[in-house]
């Protein structure tokens, strides 16, 4: 009886270590590391990028008070610096961004306001609800026309299976800190996501870049570190249009309180 009992136990340890290994994605090996085609690649975009216009849709969320709207959007983005962004519900207005390369303006007509301030840095208001935060032009720009790689910056490699990563680095008091972080598909160089840090060294905001379209994304998504989210997803979408300068001019209707933010 023992005896059959181990035959047993023995077929059955058999049967278990002859069953196939399942995966739920076949292996692929990793893709031929390519760090100078990469940047080849990547400085070409950049340089081929004068003007950005599409329409779609922008969804926005405020991560920390659990809210979300969903506009209608229509862009035009221009170097150096300039957004003219305009968000519908159906036919009405409900927000309108304008930036020149220097200074922003961010109306809510429904609220009759308009926040305005400079470019860049990170603009605070004494308001608890300042729509801006969750939308700010640099970081659309950013993403959408981003900046080349500077001649002669300071550069580090990395990979891994899926993706290759370009870190540009500055001096910052003893050591060195990350500026910006491109990362890349491994297979089609493609950049993937743009990471932004503050002189500290410390993530400010990432862009992500997905579903791409004759050489341009059609969904991109801005995080802030501050706990905002915006995606931007385009039905349509164009490089180099006519942006003339009226386009990126204010407009502060009558009536509307302005608000001064600073850095």
């Amino acid at each position: 009886m023992r005896a059959a009992l181990l035959a047993l136990g023995l077929l059955a340890m058999g049967c278990g270590a002859s069953r196939p290994l399942t995966q739920v994605e076949p292996f692929r090996p990793a893709a031929e590391l390519r760090p100078a085609e990469a940047l080849a690649r990547y400085q070409e975009y950049c340089a081929g990028l004068r003007s950005f216009s599409a329409a779609g849709e922008l969804e926005v969320k405020d991560l920390k008070a659990a809210r979300v709207r969903r506009l209608g959007v229509r862009l035009v983005a221009a170097r150096p610096g300039r957004l003219y962004v305009k968000g519908s519900v159906a036919v009405v207005t409900a927000l309108e961004v304008v930036a020149d390369g220097r200074r922003f303006w961010f109306q809510v007509p429904s609220k009759k306001k308009v926040w305005t301030g400079a470019e860049g840095g990170a603009p605070r208001s004494e308001s608890t609800d300042a729509p801006y935060e969750a939308l700010r032009a640099a970081d659309v720009v950013a993403a959408l026309l981003p900046e080349p790689v500077a001649a002669g910056a300071r550069l580090l490699w990395e990979a891994d299976r899926a993706t290759l990563a370009l870190t540009e680095l500055h001096d910052a008091g003893p050591g060195l800190r990350p500026g910006r972080r491109i990362v890349f598909d491994r297979e089609s160089l493609r950049p993937l996501r743009l990471l932004f840090y503050d002189a500290a060294g410390d993530l400010v905001t990432e862009a992500r870049l997905a579903a791409w379209r004759e050489e341009l994304p059609g969904d991109v998504t801005l995080l802030r570190r501050e706990g905002y989210e915006a995606r931007l997803t385009f039905d349509r979408a164009e490089r180099n249009v006519e942006a003339p300068d009226k386009l990126f001019e204010p407009r502060v209707p009558q009536g509307f309180e302005t608000v001064e933010v600073t850095s």
